[in-house]
């Protein structure tokens, strides 16, 4: 099978497998766009996950930064599932690079999708949210 191909059938990761902070990513996530949809405000729960209202204030950011940008409907799961989407490990990674400020490769990991200006943004308020979580 090809390389390509046996990628497209590898299975996600559970979310259960993850590290604790970026399954907290994840759930905090699902839980951000869940509340934008039904228009309700859920800073006080993000903040009990993510250990900080500014963390959970810096992700809310980073959530409607993505969603202007992504030029399709960002897939996430149910927030009672322990599935993780292509999406939310795209987003896991987009934000171990930005945490550790590796710009090269965060470009490189969705330069395809995303516009230079609207990626720059996008990293620069990802490592305000991990400068705000990482240090709760």
């Amino acid at each position: 099978m090809g390389a390509i191909l046996q990628k497209l059938v590898i299975p996600m990761p559970d979310i259960r497998t993850l590290p604790a902070l970026e399954a907290r990513i994840i759930m905090s996530l699902r839980l951000a766009i869940v509340a934008h949809k039904t228009d309700q405000d859920c800073r006080s729960r993000l903040a009990e996950r993510l250990g900080s209202r500014l963390a959970a204030t810096r992700l809310l950011i980073v959530v409607e930064t993505v969603g202007f940008a992504w030029p399709e409907s960002f897939k996430t799961g149910c927030p009672c599932s322990p599935e993780t989407t292509p999406d939310e490990i795209l987003f896991l990674n987009m934000i171990r690079l930005a945490a550790i400020g590796n710009l090269p490769a965060y470009n490189a990991l969705i330069c395809e999708m995303i516009d230079d200006s609207a990626r720059e943004r996008i990293f620069h308020d990802i490592r305000n949210f991990t400068a705000a979580y990482l240090n709760t």
